[in-house]
């Protein structure tokens, strides 16, 4: 099945302990809970840009942009941080620029962008609030569960820094831990989750959100035959796409400068192997 990954009972039973208790945590006692439902009415604005190489990318947009800024078919689908190749799933933000800034354009480059609204109902989890989860008081040392438990709050953060940090061209496989996670929480968890929202490193106060393949791509009618009989399964208008692009919303970005930051360590000189600090 497409976007069901399988699973050995030994990851599966790592994540039921990570994920446990999801819809009863909070971030703090008077904090919505690290489950959100978004909805029609109380969802904001999700923006979603692609990189034009060319100006037939531009026009190929703007002649048909519900469909060309949408979540790509599962055909051509590449992998994501949070999906595998075949998988597709609609990546946004939730303010425009930072939507433009995640995908990085060269200076010089062109990026479109367009605003999507949410037009039923949809579960994420919440990596942002779920990381500063109140997941019960501290443990004491001498708890016989105190290294689980420090554990999973350390895991939590390690996750949703893993979940931000972009993957180098060419090494898309570090991937597979956040793919695993993803295709987890859409097919195992109870109730199934249908997305996730994560901070932005190109946009210190921005936030991304990814809606997997079930809630954000159109599910397809099906044609069979069973003993000279023909019918067709079509597709339930609860299978439609949860999200939709908003009408007149269209931007041409033309990339005039890009800020950089960055650390800096002495390299020792003359020496075949070097211990660095940082990990690349």
């Amino acid at each position: 099945m497409h976007g069901n990954r399988f699973f050995n009972e030994s990851a599966k039973t790592f994540l039921d302990w990570l994920f446990e208790g999801l819809d009863k945590h909070s971030a703090s006692s008077d904090e919505h809970g690290v489950v959100r439902e978004l909805t029609a009415e109380n969802a904001p604005s999700i923006y979603r840009a692609r990189t034009c190489m060319s100006q037939g990318t531009v026009k190929e947009i703007a002649a048909d942009p519900a469909r060309n800024l949408a979540a790509p078919p599962k055909e051509i689908a590449g992998e994501g941080r949070m999906n595998p190749a075949g998988v597709p799933a609609f990546y946004g933000a939730f303010e425009r620029k930072t939507c433009v800034a995640e995908l990085r354009p060269p200076v010089g480059g062109t990026v479109v962008s367009g605003k999507f609204k949410l037009n039923r109902a949809v579960r994420v989890l919440d990596f942002e609030r779920f990381e500063n989860a109140d997941l019960g008081p501290e443990p004491s040392f001498f708890d016989p569960k105190y290294f689980s438990k420090i554990a999973r709050r350390e895991f939590l953060r390690y996750i949703h820094n893993i979940i931000t940090v972009p993957v180098l061209p060419g090494s898309e496989r570090q991937y597979l831990t956040t793919q695993v996670i993803a295709g987890y929480l859409a097919n195992h968890c109870k109730p199934r989750i249908d997305g996730v929202i994560f901070k932005s490193v190109q946009n210190k106060s921005g936030s991304n959100i990814v809606l997997f393949s079930h809630v954000a791509c159109p599910a397809k009618s099906v044609i069979w035959e069973l003993n000279g009989v023909h019918g067709i399964n079509g597709a339930k208008s609860s299978d439609s796409p949860c999200i939709q692009y908003v009408e007149g919303s269209l931007i041409h970005h033309e990339i005039q400068r890009v800020a950089y930051r960055h650390v800096g360590i002495s390299l020792p000189e003359g020496q075949e192997e070097v211990a660095l600090d940082y990990e690349w």
